[in-house]
């Protein structure tokens, strides 16, 4: 696999892939358990135990082991458990048709490699070169429509893209300024640089990325409200990813107290609670149910 990678060092193509002659891109159970029988001509046979193994996208999975960073927009859908019964559960169906995200470290070529995988039937480009998208805008991509299908990697980009934005104010968490009222002035994954205040004078100051909270942690003061996906307004760092896989969930008064509307999809939840973190988290269990 390609081990540790730095978000700003990673370079992200748009790839096509195969699908299937009717629907969309395949899926496959891999991992599980196996069981030993003997079919009728009395030879032994390997079998998966009913119940276990992964659902998995095919492309996507043969290009993870091929390592290469996967990241395959996915919705959910309502769709029944079977062709006998009425029951209805939720499924993630990819968002395009055939094309997914892969990515690799800028500093490597890797094309040799994703060429020559059958799963592969191009990339996106123009005057027959391929086009190259921004870190920036593949983190806003993951954030909207990532839900629970990004690798710990993608997760992790993510993350960092929003855990410490320019106006942010912290506590110096050590050192000589130790306490110190600290507000962001610019930051990368691995550094945060800002400026503390000293007799009324504005210091610049840096801190380790990593010797700070997340943005939904311990913060001091008033902070901006972390952006949504597509840069158009505040989402609520407490609340999850809604089913149509938007972050645009908020809590709204209601008739009997409190409810979750997403901004999206118009879907409400967690109708009639008493306070808005019952709210939150009554929206978080039923989400976590769904998933």
């Amino acid at each position: 696999m390609m081990g540790t990678i730095i978000a700003q060092d990673m370079q992200w193509f748009a790839v096509r892939v195969k699908r299937k002659q009717a629907g969309g891109i395949r899926k496959v159970t891999v991992g599980g358990k196996f069981e030993a029988y003997r079919d009728r001509a009395g030879r032994i046979r390997k079998r998966r135990v009913d119940g276990t193994g992964d659902r998995v996208f095919l492309p996507e999975h043969i290009l993870r082991r091929a390592g290469f960073e996967v990241f395959l927009p996915v919705k959910k859908v309502l769709r029944r458990k079977n062709r006998f019964g009425p029951d209805k559960v939720f499924v993630s169906q990819p968002l395009l048709a055939d094309w997914l995200f892969v990515g690799w470290p800028a500093f490597e070529s890797r094309w040799h490699v994703l060429m020559e995988l059958d799963v592969v039937t191009g990339v996106m480009g123009t005057g027959g070169h391929p086009v190259r998208i921004s870190s920036a805008r593949m983190m806003r991509l993951m954030r909207q429509w990532g839900g629970g299908h990004l690798s710990p990697e993608c997760h992790r980009m993510a993350k960092s893209a929003q855990a410490h934005v320019a106006g942010d104010v912290f506590r110096v968490p050590d050192g000589p300024f130790e306490d110190f009222k600290f507000t962001v002035v610019d930051a990368t994954a691995k550094s945060v640089r800002g400026v503390i205040d000293i007799f009324g004078r504005e210091t610049p100051l840096e801190i380790q990325a990593d010797k700070l909270p997340d943005r939904d942690g311990d913060r001091v003061g008033d902070v901006a409200m972390p952006i949504d996906a597509d840069g158009g307004g505040a989402f609520d760092p407490g609340l999850s990813a809604c089913i149509c896989g938007h972050r645009m969930a908020t809590v709204v008064p209601d008739v009997d107290g409190f409810c979750i509307t997403c901004g999206n999809c118009g879907r409400r939840a967690a109708v009639g609670s008493d306070t808005e973190s019952a709210a939150r988290s009554r929206w978080n269990q039923w989400l976590a149910v769904m998933s």
